[in-house]
């Protein structure tokens, strides 16, 4: 596990990477389909032209997640980029949030998780509802049918009965 004080890694310009198996990150594991694989990672520090502290975080890799179509393992890309702007208290992050609506913050951490932070971000990656672009290869049966009868034909049946 790594852990840095957040404000004093930036303002030192501090530098890390690294890689971290899919199957370490607990949280993620319940959305995925497969959790092999690993996220390759970068950590920077440095500061702003207000001299706040932030750092740039990439993760990039590929997840199997569960398409919620047809409910087969996707390939899904990762590849985020990020700038998290720290503040000494929430106050000051809020009115700089206001200020700039593209800012992105965070409060100063003397003991921040790396991993956490980077789960974190690949957690705010994902999809809402993953998809694949065609689920199924052409002659395939669908995972479901509709074969269902519409409930509004009844009505249509109806109006043009006293139509008559």
């Amino acid at each position: 596990m790594t852990v840095i004080h957040s404000a004093e890694f930036a303002r030192e310009g501090g530098v890390l990477d690294g890689v971290i198996p899919v199957a370490a990150m607990l949280r993620l594991s319940d959305q995925l389909a497969s959790n092999g694989g690993e996220i390759r990672w970068s950590l920077s520090g440095s500061v702003d032209r207000f001299e706040r502290p932030r750092l740039s975080l990439t993760v990039s890799g590929e997840l199997q997640l569960v398409c919620q179509r047809c409910l087969a393992p996707m390939a899904w890309s990762l590849d985020v980029s990020t700038v998290l702007t720290q503040f000494p208290t929430e106050e000051q992050a809020d009115e700089a949030a206001e200020l700039d609506e593209t800012l992105e913050t965070v409060l100063i951490d003397p003991a921040l998780d790396v991993p956490a932070l980077i789960e974190e971000e690949v957690l705010l990656a994902l999809p809402y509802a993953p998809l694949h672009e065609q689920c199924a290869a052409p002659g395939d049966e669908p995972l479901q049918s509709n074969t269902k009868p519409n409930p509004f034909a009844v009505l249509a049946q109806m109006k043009t009965r006293k139509a008559e």
